[in-house]
């Protein structure tokens, strides 16, 4: 639980470090670092989220519901900055992207899982 909340603590630091608070310039080997440190960090945290068990149908229900509300915000987001820049008339196509990933990852899983029992 502890490297959880490190992991999760550092890739949350870390994207924040990339909007440039501050307008401070980053050199090439700054951003360089970062990137690194965001792959390593959201590893170590994909690796924790996927060895996560639950050792009885309570905390299974919560890992659930903390699963859902987490796929809600993401996707209320994308979909907030979708709205927002279409009303700019300019779209960022990563936006489309992670939302239709993340929709149709979502459908494969919730798929397979039907077709497994």
């Amino acid at each position: 639980m502890i490297f959880e909340t490190i992991s999760a603590i550092l890739i949350l630091g870390i994207a924040i470090l990339f909007l440039n608070p501050g307008n401070l310039t980053m050199p090439e080997s700054m951003v360089s670092m970062l990137i690194v440190g965001l792959i390593v960090s959201f590893l170590t945290f994909s690796a924790f989220l996927f060895r996560e068990k639950s050792s009885d149908e309570r905390e299974t229900i919560h890992i659930l519901t903390a699963g859902r509300i987490s796929y809600l915000v993401g996707v209320g987001i994308l979909i907030t900055g979708i709205i927002l820049q279409a009303l700019k008339h300019e779209i960022d196509p990563w936006l489309v992207i992670a939302l239709c990933a993340m929709v149709f990852s979502k459908l494969l899983s919730r798929m397979y899982s039907y077709f497994k029992m």
